[in-house]
């Protein structure tokens, strides 16, 4: 993934957050399938994950660094439903996504070309900081599929 495309992938993501808005009560907080998270948790758990990375990861990434672990993945990514469903409302929650969208860009804008192929580990996990972005960028690409599906259905 070229730098480019990185901060475009930001960018977009932060319109189509916008667009979230336009959803309902009912629609943010429902399931996107039975036993799965709603459209609430799932952009608390995207938030959630981009400011650890923003604070524990990134400001500490230099060649050959290693950082401690990831999370418990399974408690991080409750915690982040449970603000989606009882600390925050979904504007709120949207505008909180958009600004730190806004730091990722910053970020990534402070990049130069050498510094995306900087290697570090998290815990036993090895990336260098492009793979680092594009993985976080599948994840988002995933969950916004996800739920572009549900919104589609919904609309039909």
């Amino acid at each position: 993934m070229k730098y480019d495309q990185m901060i475009d992938h930001y960018e977009s993501f932060k319109i189509w957050l916008e667009e979230l808005k336009l959803l309902s009560e009912y629609e943010w907080f429902r399931p996107i399938e039975e036993g799965k998270w709603s459209i609430a948790a799932n952009i608390a758990h995207i938030i959630r994950w981009d400011q650890y990375s923003l604070q524990e990861i990134l400001p500490h990434v230099a060649e050959g660094v290693e950082l401690s672990p990831f999370p418990d993945f399974q408690k991080f990514n409750g915690q982040a439903e449970e603000y989606a469903h009882r600390v925050v409302n979904q504007e709120d929650l949207i505008e909180e996504g958009i600004k730190t969208r806004d730091r990722m860009i910053t970020y990534v804008k402070s990049l130069s070309e050498d510094d995306v192929d900087q290697s570090f580990k998290v815990g036993e996990q090895s990336f260098t900081l492009k793979e680092f972005f594009e993985d976080f960028i599948g994840h988002d690409k995933h969950h916004q599929e996800q739920i572009e599906e549900v919104v589609s259905a919904e609309r039909v």
